[in-house]
Order: C-alpha cells, then sequence, then structure tokens
C-alpha cells in the first residue's frame, strides 16, 4: 500500500510519515516545503499551492492520502482570510478532486474548532458552529468532501502536542519551553478546557485508520479534561521550570486575532471501539517526549 502524506514539515504530517514507515508493506511518500529526511520514507519539497496536484498523484498512485497541510493558527487565518480559505479550502478541493480521479482515501485533518465551545464533549453528531475563521475554513472543507465522495476519512483533533526542533509552527509545549526557559511570563487562559492529544497517539491512530479505511468523521485526542493553564503547568513542572511565570488570566484578557472557542473536549468513544484508540495520559506522554 502506498500513502501520501501533506505537510510532514508540520509536526502532525511529520509523526504520521513516521509512524507509517514502522508499519511493513506501506510505502511512504510526504511532501514538505522545506527539505526534510524520515527514514524509509520518499520526502519531496513542494509548494502544493502551485504544484501539479492531479501529476503529483498520478506519478504516486496513492492509496490514501493524508491531507496534514493547513494554515493552523487561527489568528494568522482571521487575519489573512484568503491566504486561509487558499490553502485549507482550495487546495483541500484540489486534493479531492485527485483522490476522487485515482481513486485513492482521502484522509483529512479537521479540528475542534468548528464547534463553539459551549458545551464541550463533542460526538461527532453534534451540532458545528465555529467562532473563528480557522474553524469555518475547516468547516467548509469538511462539507466540500462529504458532498463530494464517500471514500474519506475526517479527522478532528484538539490542542496536539509534541516536542520536535525546527517546527514549521509552534506548539503549546514550544512555547512554554521558549518562555520560560528564558525568564519570560507567559499568559495562559483558564477558561478555555481541552483534551489535550498527544502527536505519538494521534499519528497511530492515523496510521490505522490508514489501514482500516473506516468512513466518516471521527473525534481523535486525548481523554483527559484540562485547562489550558493547568496543562501549561503540567509541561513546565515535567521540565523543572519555572512555574511562576505561567502567568494565569482568561481569554478576553489575551490580545488575539482570533476569538476561541471556550470548551472544545471532544467524545473519542467511536475512535476507541473503532480503531482500538487507547491515548496516554498526559504525565505519561510528557514523561515519554523528554525522554526522547
Amino acid at each position: 500500500m502506498k500513502v501520501l502524506v501533506t505537510g510532514a514539515n508540520g509536526i502532525i504530517g511529520k509523526n504520521v510519515a513516521k509512524a507509517l514507515t514502522k508499519i511493513s508493506d506501506i510505502e511512504v511518500y510526504a511532501t514538505s516545503l522545506k527539505k526534510l529526511s524520515i527514514d524509509n520514507a520518499t520526502i519531496f519539497t513542494s509548494n502544493l499551492l502551485i504544484a501539479d496536484i492531479n501529476l503529483m498523484i498520478d506519478e504516486i498512485h496513492p492509496d490514501v492520502v493524508v491531507h496534514c497541510a493547513a494554515i493552523s493558527s487561527p489568528d494568522a487565518c482571521e487575519v489573512d482570510r484568503y491566504a486561509c480559505h487558499r490553502l485549507n479550502v482550495e487546495l483541500t478541493k484540489r486534493l479531492l478532486s485527485a483522490c476522487i480521479d485515482y481513486n485513492a482515501h482521502l484522509v483529512f485533518l479537521s479540528t475542534d474548532f468548528v464547534f463553539d465551545g459551549k458545551k464541550g464533549n463533542y460526538s461527532e453528531e453534534d451540532t458545528t458552529n465555529p467562532v473563528n475563521y480557522y474553524g469555518e475554513s475547516k468547516l467548509e472543507a469538511e462539507k466540500i468532501i462529504c458532498r463530494s465522495t464517500e471514500n474519506h476519512t475526517i479527522v478532528r483533533t484538539s490542542l496536539v502536542y509534541g516536542y520536535e526542533t525546527k517546527l514549521s509552527r509552534p506548539n503549546i509545549v514550544s512555547r512554554v519551553i521558549d518562555n520560560l526557559q528564558k525568564g519570560k511570563p507567559y499568559k495562559v487562559p483558564t477558561d478555555q478546557i481541552r483534551k489535550p492529544t498527544y502527536v505519538c497517539d494521534l499519528a497511530y491512530a492515523i496510521a490505522q485508520i490508514c489501514i482500516n479505511k473506516p468512513k466518516g468523521i471521527f473525534h481523535i485526542s486525548g481523554d483527559e479534561e484540562i485547562t489550558v493553564s493547568n496543562f501549561a503547568r503540567k509541561i513546565a513542572k515535567a521540565l523543572q521550570l519555572d512555574e511562576s511565570l505561567i502567568q494565569e488570566t482568561t481569554s478576553s484578557q489575551i490580545a488575539q486575532a482570533a476569538p476561541r472557542p471556550l470548551n472544545t473536549t471532544l467524545n473519542i468513544e467511536k475512535t476507541k471501539s473503532t480503531i482500538n484508540y487507547s491515548p496516554k495520559s498526559i504525565d505519561l506522554a510528557l514523561s515519554e517526549m523528554f525522554k526522547k
């Protein structure tokens, strides 16, 4: 089986590609905006916005395409809606069209931000209502995919964390480390509740999806509900950094271009039963991450 992963320069794409290389009988191909090397994977640099997507799919003939490439910063999406739509929606449409033409199964990375955060414990069937343009763009792409083909899996995830050097975009772990190691205070909200997702758990689940090709929408996150501020404290504690530099505040007091939904915890029971998914605890994941 051949699997093509887009956006391997990001933490999710990179770890998905790595997870797939550990499975026998899978040939792994991946795109990256910059030079990248992953053992036992064929990586090629490509700006997908200007690439010939049909030619790429024709040359590789993947059985599965895992589409991780996106603008995933809510603030960047809010500030430049044109660029966000171009990458998160228009590129997805082009990849979707090629997948349909070549009968490839599309795995699309979406987000908990398709919800408004008013209730939490969202199931795959709950009503979507994004409060920022990032969520809107991902939801628009979801709807296009669902209308166009049954040969897809949509993966919604939440507050993905991990630690890699030279990441294309920081995540909460790298932000805590960067600020606290420099002795700088780091403001985090006490009123945002998530189920943080360890990137290695997410990569494992997506690899299983590539193998089994379940159709429809699946929520994949951790299984522990926690405020973002308490999560930041756990990261600081795991690294023995100065927790006093974690400054607790509310969402309304943090200057951000994009509003954030408050409680976007995901119900992951469907994923647990479908692909035997069992995420690590936050403490175990942090311990594992920093032992590497």
